[in-house]
C-alpha cells in the first residue's frame, strides 16, 4: 500500500522590498474580517503599511532593541521588519496595525490626530471566522509611551473591536484571549488588568527561533535541537462577561488614562 503526499516544505521567500514601495492604496491586507482604522479618544490603530510604517518601526527597534525580546524577530535589521511585516501580511488570521498618538511627556496636551505620533504596533492576530474569535499580539510600546496612556486604550480599542457587536462598530466574536510566553510577566499583568481571565498555562506550546529565549532547551536530537521552547500562559474574555462587566471596566481604565 502507498500512500500520496506531495508536501514539499520550504522556507518562506519574499519579494525583494517586501511592499516597501507599495502604495497604501493598493496594497492587500489580506485579512479575514474588514480592515478599517480603530480609535479611542488618545489612540488610532492604522492598518501596518510597509511604505508608510516600516522605517519608523525600524527607527524604533534600532533604539530600543530590547523591544524585540519576546517577538519572533531575529536581528531587528529592517530586513527582519519587512519580513515579519509580511509573514503577518500573509497570514489571513493577522492583521497588524501601527500606533499613533500624542506626543510622549506627563504635560503633553490632547492632540489632533493628524499631528499623532508613531508609538509602536499592536496586531490583531489568530482571528478566525469560523469560531469566531481573535487576540491582541506581536505587541510593541517604545518606552517613551510604556506605562502611559497608550497599551491600554490600544488594547482597549482592539478589545472593542473583536468583542463588540456589529451594531457598534465591532466585529461580533465571542471570544478575546491573550496568550504570551510564561516568561512575560508584564504582560500577563496587562491582561489581568484589562480584565482577562487566566485559563493556564501549555507547555511546550511554542519552538521559538534560534536564540530566542524559551523556558525549556531543545530536545537532544531532533531537528530543531537548539531551539528553546516556550510554555504559553493564556487568558480570556469571552462575549458574555465584555457585555456583563468588562466593557465596562475597561472603558473606566480607559477613561482614567486621558
Amino acid at each position: 500500500m502507498s500512500y500520496l503526499n506531495t508536501y514539499q516544505r520550504s522556507p518562506a521567500t519574499f519579494a525583494p522590498d517586501a511592499h516597501l514601495t507599495t502604495p497604501p492604496e493598493t496594497y492587500d491586507y489580506n485579512f479575514v474580517f474588514p480592515v478599517k482604522l480603530l480609535s479611542s479618544d488618545r489612540v488610532e490603530l492604522r492598518p501596518f503599511v510597509p511604505s508608510v510604517h516600516a522605517q519608523l518601526l525600524y527607527d524604533g527597534i534600532a533604539k530600543y532593541p530590547e523591544v524585540t525580546r519576546w517577538l519572533p524577530m531575529q536581528d531587528g535589521s529592517f530586513s527582519d521588519v519587512l519580513a515579519l511585516a509580511e509573514t503577518m501580511r500573509r497570514n489571513p488570521a493577522t492583521l497588524m496595525h501601527a500606533i499613533y498618538t500624542d506626543a510622549p511627556g506627563p504635560d503633553t496636551p490632547k492632540t489632533d490626530p493628524k499631528d499623532y505620533v508613531f508609538a509602536g504596533v499592536m496586531s490583531c492576530i489568530n482571528a478566525s471566522y469560523d469560531d469566531m474569535t481573535a487576540e491582541p499580539g506581536y505587541i510593541i510600546i517604545l518606552p517613551p509611551f510604556q506605562r502611559t496612556h497608550v497599551l491600554t486604550h490600544a488594547a482597549g480599542t482592539l478589545m472593542h473591536r473583536i468583542l463588540d457587536p456589529e451594531s457598534l462598530g465591532g466585529l461580533g466574536l465571542r471570544r478575546c484571549q491573550w496568550y504570551t510566553t510564561t516568561l512575560n510577566e508584564a504582560s500577563q499583568r496587562a491582561s489581568l488588568r484589562l480584565g482577562y481571565t487566566y485559563e493556564g498555562t501549555q507547555r511546550a506550546a511554542k519552538v521559538l527561533p534560534l536564540g530566542k529565549e524559551g523556558i525549556r532547551p531543545g530536545r537532544k536530537g531532533d531537528y530543531k535541537q537548539e531551539h528553546m521552547t516556550r510554555d504559553t500562559w493564556g487568558a480570556s474574555i469571552i462575549w458574555e462577561e465584555w457585555e456583563e462587566k468588562v466593557r465596562d471596566h475597561v472603558d473606566a481604565l480607559m477613561a482614567r488614562r486621558r
